[in-house]
């Protein structure tokens, strides 16, 4: 393998691991953000210095935001140490405990539900916009997509290759698992569980209300007990949770009446196991050594013990669940709520853990498959900034101590590329693997597009604004289409780099694309036949490229410091050398008269060309870290660069007279760029946070 071959690789590595969300090994502190409906106010910034000249200008903050990854679902393999997380639009499986992420993927909405088929190795979610999909874990590739399944209820067979799906309609879908194709409808809105066989499904004819974790179904008629081979409803049974099996086979079932039965697979016989004639019972779990049964009715758990129905103990109701192999308990109870770890064979308390202040709620805990790991998910303060902000949270907790390992919290997604549309409408936003777009007019924002295929770290508007363009990670570059509904679609792919795209850009007739790799080369695209046209060579990692405002010349910067001019010919490319330099160049504009050629470089200071003549005019300095992002206002008046300082400069053209000077301490600034009008510059950062400025 090259050697820059081997860097990119571990440069994604790197770039899948910033995108990812927020974990934490954990210490006192906790950091990230909190509401639920981004974008959110930020805290305020202080103003920008401006320098005393006539020149100055007087930037305004208009806004500021960021948009929030949630870690909003969470599922267990049933087989491997793997924890499934489903964010915003987002999902990352990992390893437990190196915390290694073994898949990612993305979504055009938030994902509501969260499985892992029985065989564990495959991953099925259901997205707000009714859509379901499938991800196989070891291939990282999602495997089939429908999107007319509105509905509520997503529970995988024992059996590997089925699936129930409940449906708006009144029938649940049973589906191949593999593939997605429907193998039959069965009564029922929302399905409930399978029999330990597979061979039974327990369905509810009422669809879930919203707004509550694992609702029991509310049906004044009972649960539908459904053959899964023929689709037939056997029996009604007078109950609003689905029963449970021994290892034996006896079923227990709670009914409507506040008493719970078993029954006796051989003849059929009935016993009354609990009873509490006033009781809801809202729940039940059967431990995995079926020795024990927790009831969860009205405000109260109660642990049974299966054989003799004795009453081991009775708390207050909180989330709770069993250790695989059924020797512990471990459950929330009160508000701030205490974790509690029971040993069911001695009846003591293993470990008890909290009131933490920080945390408000539990909603759930789940135990890994070799029950080392306690996986807990609930809402906090995850800003200590913010104290009255609650959000979304993961811990992971080593089930044998209690100590807790990792968190999840909400995190800023970094902004690694961003753009006005033509017409100054919306502002186009690179996340990782998401484009997010905000409006800037009264009308509302285009969806958001998942890149699907993996990370983003650049994107282009075609002059029209009808198309886009994104470089990934992993060497492609994706074509889009805006359609005048303003959903965008997938019109192709360009393949051919073999490393990070980390620069597009359209030419002035938008019919060619010219793209910046790290796999030394500038490559210039035909769009109309999605083929390479030309090829540029660097010596090192290409990091930005740009077309000269008449379409002929392409300038392009690298890692190891030159400045090239190239252009197409009959034969190919002809290319120039302007300037060499001791250090990386990470940005290159022109302005747009095309006279002059900004350069950004590791150094913090811009080098400005002139482009006629091929010489350098003037040095501005930027600060003392790199310069990794520059554009001129459309008007050519003013020229705007950001560092890694997370300070952004504005010059005066072509004199190089400071006018302004201000920015984000220790925050690197990823990308900027102006409005078509001039009148506003946007800035995004790597922390997440988007600001857009009026520049008066």
């Amino acid at each position: 393998m090259s050697f820059f071959r081997f860097g990119w690789v571990i440069a994604l590595g790197l770039i899948l691991t910033l995108s990812g969300a927020s974990c934490q090994r954990t210490s006192p502190k906790v950091s990230g953000v909190a509401e639920r409906n981004p974008p959110t106010p930020l805290p305020a910034l202080p103003a920008p210095t401006l320098p005393s000249t006539p020149l100055s200008l007087q930037p305004a903050l208009q806004a500021q935001w960021g948009f929030r990854d949630y870690p909003l679902q969470m599922a267990w393999s049933p087989r491997r140490p793997w924890l499934a997380l489903a964010s915003s639009h987002r999902v990352y499986v990992y390893h437990i405990p190196s915390m290694r992420l073994l898949a990612f993927f993305t979504t055009e909405a938030r994902v509501l539900e969260l499985a892992f088929a029985a065989d564990g190795e495959r991953l099925i979610s259901r997205l707000e916009t009714g859509t379901l999909k499938a991800w196989g874990i070891p291939s990282r590739r999602e495997e089939w997509s429908d999107a007319g399944m509105i509905g509520t209820g997503l529970i995988a067979s024992p059996d590997p290759a089925i699936l129930a799906v409940g449906h708006a309609d009144g029938w649940v879908r049973l589906l191949e698992t593999a593939t997605g194709r429907e193998i039959r409808r069965v009564p029922g809105a929302r399905p409930l569980g399978f029999s330990p066989d597979g061979e039974r499904l327990f369905t509810c004819p009422s669809p879930a209300p919203p707004g509550l974790e694992d609702p029991p179904c509310p049906s004044p008629s009972g649960l539908l007990e459904v053959e899964v081979a023929t689709g037939r409803a056997r029996e009604i049974l007078p109950a609003e949770v689905p029963p449970v099996w021994t290892p034996e086979g006896e079923r227990i079932l709670g009914g409507r009446d506040g008493v719970i039965r078993r029954r006796d697979p051989r003849g059929g016989a009935e016993a009354i196991l609990w009873r509490s004639p006033s009781a809801r019972i809202r729940a039940l779990q059967l431990s995995g050594d079926g020795r024990w049964l927790l009831i969860r009715y009205a405000d109260f758990l109660d642990l049974v013990e299966r054989g003799s129905g004795r009453i081991r103990w009775s708390e207050p109701a909180g989330p709770a669940a069993f250790s695989p192999d059924g020797t512990a308990l471990a459950w929330a109870k009160g508000s701030p709520p205490m974790l509690v770890l029971r040993d069911l064979r001695s009846g003591r308390e293993r470990w008890a853990v909290g009131p933490e202040p920080w945390i408000r709620r539990v909603h759930a805990l789940a135990f890994s498959a070799n029950g080392r790991w306690l996986a807990v998910r609930g809402e906090g303060q995850v800003d200590p900034n913010f104290p009255e902000l609650i959000g979304p949270f993961v811990q992971i907790r080593e089930a044998a101590t209690s100590a807790e390992r990792y968190r999840f919290l909400p995190r800023l997604l970094p902004v690694w590329g961003l753009g006005f549309t033509p017409d100054g409408a919306a502002l186009g936003l690179l996340e990782g693997a998401l484009v997010r777009f905000r409006s800037l007019s009264d009308g509302p924002a285009d969806p958001p597009i998942p890149l699907q295929s993996g990370e983003g770290l650049s994107l282009a508007f075609s002059p029209e604004g009808d198309r886009l363009a994104v470089g990934l990670a992993e060497g492609p570059i994706r074509l889009y289409r805006r359609a005048p509904d303003g959903n965008w679609s997938l019109e192709g792919i360009l393949i051919g780099h073999r490393g990070p795209v980390r620069a597009v850009t359209f030419s002035p007739d938008g019919r060619r694309l010219a793209s910046a790799s790290w796999d030394w080369t500038t490559r210039i695209w035909d769009l109309d036949r999605r083929m390479e046209r030309a090829r540029i060579r660097h010596a090192a990692e290409v990091w930005d490229v740009a077309f000269s405002p008449d379409g002929q010349l392409l300038a392009s910067v690298g890692g190891e410091g030159t400045l090239l001019l190239g252009w197409e010919t009959a034969d190919g490319v002809g290319r120039r050398v302007l300037g060499r330099y001791p250090f990386r160049l990470y940005a290159v504009a022109f302005s747009p008269d095309g006279r002059y050629l900004a350069v950004g470089a590791e150094d913090g200071t811009v080098r400005l060309w002139d482009a006629l003549a091929g010489s350098e005019r003037r040095v501005l300095r930027a600060g003392a870290k790199a310069v990794r992002a520059l554009a001129f206002s459309p008007d050519g008046r003013w020229l705007a660069a950001g560092s890694e300082e997370g300070e952004v400069s504005l010059w005066a053209m072509p004199e190089g007279t400071l006018g302004a000077h201000w920015g984000r301490a220790g925050d690197p600034l990823r990308a900027l760029a102006f409005s078509p009008d001039g009148a506003y510059l946007a800035l995004g950062y790597r922390s997440g946070i988007v600001q857009l400025w009026r520049l008066q």
